[in-house]
């Protein structure tokens, strides 16, 4: 049988690897003041971000950066002093069926912190969460249509292929002032901390605008000693062009990212003015989509038979479905030894662990919550530090899916009522989702001809399988789907020429 068989190439990008590891950095500060001064570590906090990935043969290098901020007292044990410092850290993982030229997302969260001081210096660790996917772009030739002189029924199936590739990345500098409300009654600025998120994505002929905020956390000594740390919440706008070729009708996302913070204050006639400065990361992506007709099944009903050549691809996707914030009060119980407490100074929080299950437009999620409390003791002015873990479970009203990815961090802790022995925290978290699927199609690849069976001719009645269709009918019979006729409940009947 004469054919003619008309192909669509494909592009699309398939999942090589999906891994999540955990490293360990180390880092290290010298401490002011005299070798000799007894010094207290109360709380480490950390930030990292990724500097660079690059893909090898099985395996992935990693280079990135970690910003630690210590609270700590040194020699007036009653005096909260803070401390920062950033390591540069590089780490290799192994990673099967990874190559050279693969496109590669990654991303680092901090899991926990640690600090202990000795002979005028502090050494610093973090455990680090790095999660790496990559993708595999393929290209594969199938058949769209197929055109034959007669006897030919064809099934035809429109399939959504979508490939995302990097258009760009740019830093932007931020600089902002703020007016401290003087009922805060504080003094200088301990440390600072910083979310980007964005908010727009505008422009073309290109260049792309991306425009969000920065949400400032920022810790304040306060006037009176003893008193708590102050907390204020700000932000900045950023907006920063990136050059890139789009399409038209493109889809764009764009991720931003802190990857440096810092703040100080200053009283001018009793107006005090908080400075912030920070260095933002955003990068560009884009989804290359489009709808394919092609060739799902076909068969001949005279000459010789036709076997479709088949061939399975997965097919990768992802969206981003948002970021929502809810609020989980928790209640954190000291250890049998702690002292008492009298005033709590200051907390923090970090989800350790965090298991999610989507139910419908609801996210549950359950996990393990790291606090750390720096309070008072009874009948002492020097600051004591409790680090404690505690269960928690919350529901985040957003539709994620089988399979989504989520991201989550603290955006606030703040300080509830307090006894002698326990200490309520509102913390108010965000899930930042991105959707996951990965489709498995079927496609034509070709069309093998083999010889012709013999069959009888006429009337046929047949009773089909359970689950057979239609078309799976008339294509067993070599018959047209219209052909077909029903004949009392289950049965069919055509005739054969």
């Amino acid at each position: 049988m004469e054919m003619k068989i008309r192909r669509e190439q494909l592009c699309y990008e398939r999942l090589a690897a999906d891994v999540c590891r955990q490293i360990v950095i180390e880092g290290e500060a010298v401490l002011p003041g005299s070798m000799r001064d007894a010094v207290t570590v109360l709380s480490v906090q950390a930030q990292a971000h990724l500097t660079g990935v690059q893909a090898g043969t099985d395996r992935v290098a990693i280079r990135g950066r970690a910003c630690f901020s210590v609270l700590y007292t040194q020699g007036d044990l009653t005096r909260i002093r803070v401390i920062e410092t950033t390591c540069d850290f590089s780490h290799g993982i192994e990673v099967r069926g990874v190559t050279p030229g693969m496109r590669l997302e990654a991303a680092v969260c901090v899991r926990e912190t640690n600090g202990v001081a000795g002979s005028g210096r502090l050494s610093l660790s973090a455990q680090l969460d790095i999660s790496v996917l990559a993708f595999e772009r393929e290209e594969r030739n199938a058949a769209a249509d197929v055109q034959a002189e007669a006897g030919l029924c064809r099934k035809n199936q429109t399939l959504q292929m979508s490939a995302c590739r990097t258009l760009g990345e740019e830093k932007t500098l931020v600089r902002e002032e703020f007016d401290l409300p003087e009922r805060l009654a504080v003094q200088d600025v301990l440390t600072a901390m910083g979310t980007a998120v964005v908010r727009d994505i505008t422009g073309g002929n290109g260049h792309i605008g991306v425009s969000g905020t920065i949400e400032v956390r920022v810790w304040h000594r306060p006037e009176k000693n003893g008193d708590a740390l102050v907390m204020t919440l700000h932000e900045a706008p950023f907006d920063v062009k990136i050059p890139a070729q789009t399409a038209e009708d493109m889809p764009l996302t764009a991720r931003a990212q802190v990857i440096d913070i810092m703040a100080d204050s200053a009283s001018i006639d009793r107006q005090r003015t908080m400075r912030v400065e920070a260095e933002v990361c955003v990068r560009l992506f884009g989804r290359e989509e489009a709808e394919i007709d092609l060739l799902e099944d076909l068969y001949s009903t005279d000459g010789p038979l036709l076997e479709p050549q088949t061939e399975e691809i997965d097919v990768y996707t992802s969206r981003e479905c948002g970021s929502v914030r809810e609020s989980v009060r928790l209640q954190a119980t000291l250890p049998t030894d702690a002292p008492p407490i009298e005033t709590v100074l200051w907390a923090a929080a970090n989800p350790l662990h965090v298991e999610h299950e989507s139910a419908g437009r609801r996210l549950n999620t359950q996990g393990v919550m790291g606090l750390t409390l720096v309070y008072l003791p009874v009948d002492s002015d020097i600051p004591y530090a409790v680090r404690t873990r505690e269960p928690f479970s919350m529901t985040f009203p957003i539709e994620a899916g089988d399979g989504a990815r989520v991201q989550m961090h603290v955006v606030e802790c703040g300080i509830g009522p307090a006894t002698s022995d326990r200490v309520e925290l509102r913390c108010v978290l965000s899930a930042d989702v991105r959707a996951q699927e990965i489709r498995h199609l079927r496609i034509v690849t070709d069309i093998a001809q083999k010889q012709e069976e013999k069959h009888a001719h006429g009337f046929v009645l047949v009773w089909p399988a359970p689950g057979e269709s239609r078309w799976d009918t008339a294509r067993r019979l070599r018959v047209p789907q219209e052909n077909l006729r029903a004949v009392g409940p289950n049965a069919l009947m055509a005739f054969r020429k």
